[in-house]
């Protein structure tokens, strides 16, 4: 089950980017996922009640990044491709970019991938939580 409805998103999280419920429900899942492996299934038992704002925000940033992530891969549904990266008039021309070139412009340049992408939002959200702490307790 998902950290974050749609209700959240956009009232709390005051998310934009994605528009359809149905569309935020998947992402949320797959974002849950993530979140569950990070935090090594500390969360599975349910979020504290100190973080569970935190978390919540956390699923929202992430399932953004997945759906951008998605729409990138499958191309943009009202143009049929993937991010413009150049357009040209005289001689008509349009480049697309790939899903791994889209991310990057995510990460300020590197081409190292939506892992980092995720990780970097996961950090900002819950670093200072204990919940992404590799060690033995």
């Amino acid at each position: 089950m998902a950290y974050a409805d749609f209700p959240y998103y956009q009232d709390f999280y005051l998310g934009v980017m994605i528009r359809d419920p149905t569309a935020f429900g998947r992402a949320a899942e797959r974002a849950s996922e993530y979140l569950d492996m990070v935090t090594f299934g500390r969360l599975l038992d349910g979020v504290p009640e100190d973080l569970t704002d935190r978390v919540k925000k956390c699923c929202c940033a992430l399932a953004e990044a997945v759906y951008t992530y998605q729409a990138y891969g499958a191309g943009d549904a009202a143009s049929g491709s993937g991010m413009k990266t150049s357009e040209s008039i005289g001689a008509y021309s349009v480049s697309f970019a790939s899903p791994t070139e889209s991310i990057s412009v995510l990460l300020d340049g590197s081409t190292s991938g939506l892992q980092d992408y995720l990780k970097s939002i996961c950090i900002r959200y819950l670093g200072a939580t204990g919940l992404l702490y590799r060690g033995c307790d």
